[in-house]
């Protein structure tokens, strides 16, 4: 069976250790950045089955412009992206850049989102 990549995109390093390894305890293969400029180049080259993206990221290139970026481009304008923040007030934004869900880590377990990891990877392989 192929493993279904997911690339991750998160300034945290202790929380994007964290979904790491749980994620690869799912049987998931998995890269990540810190950075959204690092995260775009990833998405091109690793073509991730789905992105998991904070809003709040370092270097001038925050979560908005990565999705908006990943959006308009033909080789990850259909990959889902889950955008998993800390910033409760930003949902109609995403959404209408194109975010497939939009997740507040305060407000769910790490096991609520890899059961909505998995059922959008599910949703794209089918």
């Amino acid at each position: 069976m192929i493993k279904k990549r997911i690339l991750i995109i998160e300034d945290d390093d202790l929380l994007r250790q964290i979904y790491h390894k749980k994620l690869a305890l799912e049987g998931f293969k998995l890269n990540h950045s810190s950075s959204g400029i690092g995260g775009l180049q990833l998405a091109r080259y690793f073509r991730p089955d789905l992105i998991i993206l904070d809003i709040m990221l370092p270097g001038g290139v925050n979560g908005f412009d990565v999705l908006e970026a990943l959006k308009k481009d033909p080789k990850t304008s259909a990959t889902p992206v889950i955008v998993l923040t800390n910033l409760d007030s930003e949902k109609k934004t995403a959404m209408e850049i194109g975010a497939a869900e939009y997740i507040v880590k305060s407000e769910v377990s790490i096991d609520k989102v890899v059961k909505t990891i998995k059922r959008h990877v599910d949703e794209k392989s089918k």
